[in-house]
């Protein structure tokens, strides 16, 4: 059993489609079906149902993902744990959601990509639910979520608690504020700004959702509406008085910001370098 038709089954069972895979391989399309005809031979089973709209896996096509995913991945971190050196080198595939992206990171980032200059950095912003889900499927090495995160595959190492507050524009009344609630698709603060609205006998207004904090911050400013999002994130404005805070209960204040990758996967120097400078920067705060 060829590595090579593993990768292209695996790609392929993915896809769903010979032209896709053969583009995202940069493989010709004959090739591709060759090779699984040829490792549908080797098997002696079948593992794709063809038709019109392209292929689905059968149920030992289903079976063999598994198998050809974990081996794959064996794979991988052998080459890890082989091509590894005493100086940092290689690719560092990170995620964080888009609070950790805008007031902590970069500095971080900088730091290391000036220590080791032969690591490939890569970020992507995202959701906690599909940084923790890219994780754990290996196409994150790890990510900045917010926690608390108790999935027993993953180790969570505790980066810093984050200071909530709900902000308004300082000329405009509470009341005015919150006939309009201004948040991004599936904010994880969202019930928080509830209860402290029914606390203080409010009604949420109309959610607008936005795509940035950027934008939510702009809006708020321009008299929009009232949103919840980290102090840090504001505290240019805050101390403009461009902007006005307004605390949450002390129970609902905080909100903890965890790393996390996964517990069996071969820690190489840039990974081992990235998580001492991360303890570093974190206990000089």
């Amino acid at each position: 059993m060829d590595i090579k038709d593993l990768l292209i089954f695996k790609t392929l069972a993915a896809e769903k489609n010979i032209t896709k895979t053969a583009e995202r391989l940069n493989y010709v399309q004959s090739n591709v079906t060759a090779r699984m005809k040829k490792l549908e031979a080797e098997l002696n089973t079948q593992l794709f149902y063809r038709h019109p709209r392209g292929i689905s896996l059968t149920g030992k096509g289903k079976l063999l993902v598994k198998q050809a995913e974990e081996i794959l991945l064996l794979v991988n971190e052998t080459k890890k744990a082989i091509q590894d050196s005493d100086e940092p080198h290689g690719s560092l595939s990170l995620g964080t959601n888009e609070t950790a992206a805008a007031a902590r990171l970069p500095q971080l980032l900088v730091n290391y990509n000036g220590k080791f200059p032969n690591v490939e950095l890569s970020l992507r912003v995202a959701l906690t639910t599909q940084l923790v889900q890219d994780v754990l499927e290996h196409k994150l090495d790890g990510a900045f979520v917010i926690g608390p995160i108790e999935d027993s595959q993953l180790e969570a190492i505790p980066i810093y608690q984050e200071e909530l507050v709900i902000i308004t524009n300082p000329k405009q009344d509470i009341k005015l504020s919150a006939k309009n609630i201004l948040t991004r698709p599936n904010c994880p603060y969202k019930t928080r700004l509830d209860r402290w609205l029914e606390s203080n006998q409010m009604s949420p207004g109309n959610r607008l959702e936005l795509s940035t904090l950027e934008a939510i911050l702009h809006c708020v400013e321009a008299g929009l509406g009232m949103a919840i999002l980290p102090k840090a994130l504001a505290s240019q404005q805050i101390n403009e008085g461009a902007l006005t805070i307004h605390t949450l209960s002390p129970d609902e204040q905080t909100v903890d910001l965890f790393f996390i990758h996964r517990k069996d996967i071969y820690l190489d120097q840039a990974y081992r370098a990235f998580l001492r400078l991360l303890k570093e920067e974190e206990h000089s705060h």
